[in-house]
């Protein structure tokens, strides 16, 4: 395996991370401050490791372009940005959203951060306890797409990193010139 290929999968694994403590705010925003950090890393380690390859710089000029100019890749890139050097990532501009699913199919909106989450609105008056099992999903609110949940942009994140990492492993194959 290759060091991008494993940054690439330390990546992966935070965003499983991120869906298995969904229903924990503070270990949520563990999770996704280690995804940014990760996935922000893919390429940087990309580099070192394939700068000798011939052909590799002029590639990947093109493939930071194309990084570059993705949406939603910059967006998270800004992210990790903030996180790592302003505030933690959920501060200011995250919203959770959780649903409860029962015979009666209710949804519960939370707004706030961390520990101190409260209840926008609620059909049962106060809010249950959170488990596992109850499906929590949280939005940045800056973000200009409100369809999009944080683990849907991870995951499209992961997907253009993926698809890169497989071409460069594919174009540039170590030991080999």
């Amino acid at each position: 395996m290759t060091n991008t290929r494993d940054k690439l999968t330390e990546a992966k694994h935070f965003l499983e991370e991120m869906q298995r403590v969904s229903y924990d705010p503070d270990k949520f925003r563990y999770e996704l401050t280690a995804f940014l950090a990760a996935s922000r890393s893919i390429t940087l380690i990309m580099q070192k490791e394939f700068s000798e390859k011939t052909g590799f710089e002029d590639w990947y000029i093109h493939k930071r372009n194309e990084i570059e100019n993705n949406p939603t890749l910059k967006y998270l890139h800004r992210q990790r940005n903030i996180s790592h050097h302003e505030h933690p990532v959920l501060q200011h501009n995250f919203d959770p959203t959780a649903q409860i699913t029962d015979s009666k199919s209710t949804n519960v909106i939370l707004t706030g951060t961390g520990g101190s989450i409260g209840i926008l609105s609620s059909p049962f008056g106060s809010f249950p306890k959170i488990y596992p099992d109850i499906s929590v999903k949280y939005y940045f609110s800056d973000f200009t797409d409100k369809k999009k949940d944080a683990i849907t942009l991870c995951q499209e994140a992961i997907d253009v990193m993926e698809r890169i990492v497989n071409e460069c492993e594919n174009k540039f194959k170590l030991g080999m010139d």
